[in-house]
């Protein structure tokens, strides 16, 4: 919403996907996108899995990004520089560390990112429409959670400009 938000205020045309997961709060959060689209006069596509979808964060991704496939206008997704740094996290984790990218091309849809160097609390700033928090997002068996809620706080703590870290990180590769 802090996305839509933002595009709508630069008069940008806009246009809404949202994705039914069926998990728990998915209803809810599909009737409040239904609700700011009627409000605000934008057309809405809505898709839902006709299968059972395995509840992991890489099957909900596909999911939706086979959704976005049908989409021939470019995607805007609203990441922001604290989710830049849950990845950074991550994939150092994995052994290879890297930026989540800008704007990518993922199997013919144009992902892009305009936010990245934003932090959440900036975007969240630009928000005149309120939004639904994800009930998965307290969930630490999640790795995106455990490393959310109790990964970053330790290492903002030995490295309190660790979101200027990541935001130089882009800088230095998109500057």
């Amino acid at each position: 919403m802090s996305a839509l938000s933002f595009l709508l205020r630069g008069r940008r045309d806009v246009s809404l996907l949202y994705y039914n997961h069926g998990t728990h709060g998915s209803d809810d959060a599909e009737q409040f996108v239904t609700d700011v689209a009627k409000q605000e006069g934008l057309n809405l596509k809505v898709g839902r899995s006709s299968k059972k979808i395995q509840p992991t964060e890489l099957a909900w991704r596909n999911a939706r990004y086979d959704f976005f496939a049908d989409s021939d206008l470019p995607v805007v997704m609203a990441h922001h520089l604290n989710d830049a740094a849950e990845w950074w996290i991550f994939s150092s984790l994995r052994g290879k560390p890297n930026l989540m990218p800008i704007a990518r091309l993922h199997e013919g849809i144009e992902i892009l990112r305009p936010f990245m160097y934003f932090s959440k609390d900036q975007l969240l700033e630009q928000n005149v429409f309120g939004g639904i928090e994800d009930p998965s997002n307290s969930d630490v068996s999640y790795n995106r959670n455990r490393i959310r809620r109790n990964i970053i706080p330790e290492a903002v703590k030995v490295n309190p400009g660790l979101l200027k870290t990541i935001s130089n990180l882009y800088m230095r590769n998109h500057g």
